[in-house]
């Protein structure tokens, strides 16, 4: 196991985006002698920092890791004899397989044998014989369909939002939007709080923003902390498992912030963008001016770069009367997704919202084929395309969808879109 594990370990660490698997792998080998595999919820606290209420239903952080660590086995073991590390199907353990082992990875070893009675022998033989002839029809009808049928494509992948991430010989990156937050404080150098400026979404905008205004120098700092606000990290974990899903081998991609996010991502992946739409403009790659729609003069607002119409998410003042006893108004809340083609053949796919509730609903509809469908029979066969939806909000809560906006993306040599 030691000789094993160090060999892998080794592997993962050239990754350097592997921390967390790195991570999740050294626990699994701490915990391997013990009789007891760990549980999802003690993963879930001891390697991604989680709390004790953590809600396995709702986040499925530890599944997705373990599914990825496990295909990195077996990418490990592929080819090699001896023995081999394994995480069976549907367990948090690591296990050591001897070559010599007849056990298939994920299935369960059989019980002992017991001493039976002439008729249990008997009845054992005739629900083999079953067992048997059954496999046999089953292999009969397997080899002649064989060569007439194919795997079945999942629906959506067969959409024009997916069909260029199932296709793709690489896993896309989930690039999720992190927050950069400036540090307030006196001139002692003591930090008071920390704050989001829709103006400065990096430390190169602080320098710039301080340039033009050197008297708030003592009082803003760069501490170069970035935060991930909880809908937006679901939003993303919930995109990686559906560009898994769409996939003929399952591979889930990684999720890397977009403070991280390299040049080299964007040029030879597919890069799917997961964020708030005011967060766009700190993207590092020349996606705004792909785009037909612009971050507004705030957190707020979409603006049509073509028409200068502007889309705000506000709460309608109509609905907010003292017949309203819970103090929830009806609003309207804004979503958008886009997708093009980079400079290698690869696709850049952006999911955005205004806020939390138009972005988890815009999540869902990219997992609607039928919404999907519907932007297509608008635009028809496009390379790139955008859509805007306009949602009827009452809190965090949808009532009402509705495309009020799909057009083509028509990109120019200069990186450019003209709609």
């Amino acid at each position: 196991m030691a000789e094993q594990s160090a060999r892998f370990r080794e592997v993962l660490a050239t990754d350097g985006r592997a921390i967390k698997l790195i991570q999740l792998f050294d626990y699994l080998v701490a915990r391997s002698s013990e009789s007891r595999a760990p549980k999802e919820v003690e993963i879930a606290m001891s390697v991604f920092d989680k709390s004790a209420d953590f809600d396995t239903s709702q986040d499925s952080t530890v599944r997705a890791y373990v599914y990825r660590l496990r295909q990195r086995l077996e990418a490990f073991n592929a080819g090699a004899g001896g023995a081999r590390l394994h995480i069976p199907k549907g367990e948090y353990r690591l296990l050591l397989l001897q070559a010599a082992d007849d056990t298939e990875p994920g299935d369960t070893p059989p019980p002992a044998a017991m001493p039976t009675s002439a008729g249990e022998q008997r009845v054992g033989m005739a629900l083999g014989a079953a067992f048997v002839t059954s496999a046999l029809l089953w292999l009969l009808l397997w080899g002649w369909s064989a060569g007439r049928t194919q795997p079945a494509v999942p629906p959506l992948a067969q959409s024009q939002l997916w069909k260029p991430i199932a296709a793709h010989p690489h896993s896309p990156v989930i690039a999720v939007s992190d927050f950069y937050m400036v540090a307030e404080g006196g001139g002692d150098g003591q930090i008071a709080r920390l704050v989001m400026h829709s103006g400065i979404q990096s430390s190169l905008d602080l320098d710039t923003y301080l340039g033009q205004r050197p008297q708030l120098y003592p009082a803003l700092h760069d501490r170069d902390i970035y935060r991930i606000p909880s809908s937006v990290a679901m939003a993303a974990v919930t995109t990686l498992s559906l560009a898994g899903d769409v996939r003929q081998d399952h591979a889930m991609g990684d999720i890397v912030p977009v403070s991280k996010i390299s040049q080299d991502m964007i040029d030879t992946r597919n890069v799917i963008y997961v964020a708030p739409f005011s967060q766009l403009g700190k993207l590092r790659s020349p996606i705004l001016p792909i785009l037909g729609y612009a971050p507004g003069s705030d957190f707020e607002e979409i603006r049509d770069t073509a028409t200068g119409q502007t889309f705000r998410a506000k709460t309608d003042s109509a609905t907010t009367s003292s017949e309203n006893q819970a103090g929830t108004a009806m609003g309207y809340d804004y979503g958008y997704v886009a997708s093009f083609p980079g400079r290698a053949g690869n696709r850049t796919i952006v999911i955005a919202g205004i806020e939390d509730a138009a972005l988890a609903q815009i999540v869902r509809i990219v997992a609607d084929k039928r919404q999907l469908d519907a932007i297509s029979r608008r635009i028809g066969p496009a390379a790139a395309f955008e859509a805007l939806f306009q949602f009827r909000t009452v809190g965090n809560l949808v009532f009402e969808a509705r495309l009020i906006n799909s057009r083509l993306l028509k990109i120019t040599p200069g990186g450019t879109a003209q709609q």
